[in-house]
């Protein structure tokens, strides 16, 4: 599955390449051949646990420094805040 993804990730960055001048649905249609099939094998490996924590199999050892992106900080809601600005 490495390898067909790969391939397939190959081809359509070749064609980029060879098509910087092509209309707007020429990319959206290499777009969709290439989530044809990658989204299949990703979600099955997201859906076998693949990746773990930040992507590192296993997860990443020690936790992630100054947590997940996106996600809380670690140690409660201490730290930086941010205000909206009119």
């Amino acid at each position: 599955e490495k390898k067909t993804v790969t391939d397939k990730c190959e081809e359509v960055m070749n064609w980029l390449d060879s098509n910087q001048t092509a209309e707007k649905d020429e990319f959206e249609h290499q777009q969709k051949e290439l989530e044809k099939v990658v989204t299949p094998i990703m979600t099955k490996l997201h859906q076998a646990g693949g990746g773990g924590a930040g992507g590192m199999p296993g997860g990443m050892p020690g936790g992630m420094p100054g947590g997940m992106p996106g996600g809380p900080a670690p140690g409660g809601s201490s730290g930086a805040t941010v205000e909206e600005v009119d």
